[in-house]
């Protein structure tokens, strides 16, 4: 049996499990379960700069329940780096620009001792767009990439459009194209038997105020949120509400400034930062329609998420965006609250053309998290 070294050591540490830890637990459950491949979950200890090996089982159960136990998944027995054997795999599934083992190091040391690696790039929004970005990241995300770029043996994206963009990085500097292979993410989240019995009271409130849209996700800058709250204060105010549901992101002070002084804030428009799956679920399956002005995504699970209720969505014409959510969605120019404002306008006057728009999202079936695991099996299968 293959065996698959994964670096966990971001999750490990991790408080909030959205994004691509949500992505990470998803894959590594149903990895696990296949049973073809014995996976070893590892977490990089700075103070032995070795790796502690995780107890499978606990961490799978973490993955599961998200339950905070990650004292009982840390073992007393650790590896070095290049006691990772010859012809296993190390697959980077996690953040990995974020760890403090630098990737431009570790690589070649792996490579050396004939490990193979395999790199899953959800995005690489940091080098394309690093005014959206920590400054940190960014170079971080330099080192990973460049990293990723030399010595990974295959990497994995998860859309056609981050294939493109690295591919164009590549011919941008002259560097030989790696092979790129195209695994979609699943958008089968599990669902909770009663879990209305389990939203807020606070939410349901919300709901009771009227036709609402929602955007889901963190308020950070290339989430584009302003836009929205432009759109509502110059053309909507009075027509429908606004949610914006997610965590609060740095540098979005004026935003919240703006945000907070509406004289409609919590009676009109509302930013809920503490919602649960079971409260976001209550949002999405009650909202009028979904918007997503985002200026670049690594995937837009959100759109997916929106579909799977069948609820319309309206998003910024971004690549990404159209190969995700195709010909269900209506399309904006990316920053012209005007043109948005007229889209929502005609939906709410012409009950028609909403019914026609709910309509195309009807029996949509994503790929799913089993899709996506088997999908990665084969490609960790073909290392050689």
């Amino acid at each position: 049996m293959r065996k698959v070294y994964l670096d966990v050591s971001m999750v490990m540490i991790g408080t909030s499990f959205t994004g691509i830890p949500r992505t990470l637990m998803e894959i590594v459950k149903r990895l696990e379960q296949k049973g073809n491949l014995k996976l070893v979950f590892i977490e990089y200890d700075s103070k032995r700069d070795a790796y502690r090996l995780l107890r499978t089982k606990e961490f799978i159960d973490f993955c599961d329940t998200k339950t905070d136990n990650r004292k009982s998944i840390r073992s007393d027995r650790f590896i070095t780096f290049n006691e990772i054997e010859e012809n296993s795999i190390f697959f980077d599934c996690d953040t990995a620009w974020k760890n403090r083992t630098r990737r431009s190091f570790l690589y070649p040391l792996l490579k050396q001792n004939k490990v193979k690696i395999v790199t899953l790039i959800y995005d690489i929004i940091s080098i394309d767009y690093p005014q959206f970005c920590d400054k940190s990241d960014v170079m971080n995300f330099v080192d990973y990439l460049g990293a990723a770029l030399i010595y990974a043996n295959k990497i994995i994206v998860t859309s056609g459009d981050t294939k493109d963009a690295i591919e164009s990085q590549c011919s941008s500097i002259g560097t030989e194209i790696p092979e790129i292979s195209i695994v979609p993410l699943g958008g089968d989240f599990k669902k909770k038997e009663n879990a209305e019995e389990n939203v807020q009271s606070s939410i349901k409130e919300i709901v009771s105020k009227g036709k609402y849209l929602l955007m889901v996700g963190t308020i950070e800058p290339r989430k584009n949120h302003k836009l929205l709250l432009e759109t509502y204060q110059k053309f909507l105010r009075d027509k429908i509400n606004f949610v914006f549901a997610g965590f609060s992101g740095q540098a979005m002070e004026d935003f919240f400034a703006k945000l907070t002084a509406d004289p409609d804030y919590q009676n009109g428009i509302w930013h809920v930062d503490n919602a649960s799956d079971d409260d976001v679920d209550y949002l999405y399956k009650n909202c009028y329609a979904m918007v997503f002005p985002s200026y670049i995504e690594g995937y837009g699970l959100p759109i997916i998420e929106a579909f799977l209720r069948e609820i319309p969505v309206i998003a910024s014409d971004t690549g990404i965006n159209r190969e995700i959510a195709g010909e269900r969605a209506v399309f904006f120019e990316q920053d012209n609250s005007e043109e948005l404002a007229g889209i929502i306008n005609n939906l709410l006057e012409n009950e028609e053309e909403y019914k026609a728009l709910r309509e195309r999202v009807k029996g949509y079936v994503p790929k799913t998290w089993d899709d996506t695991a088997i999908a990665i099996e084969k490609q960790l299968l073909s290392v050689l």
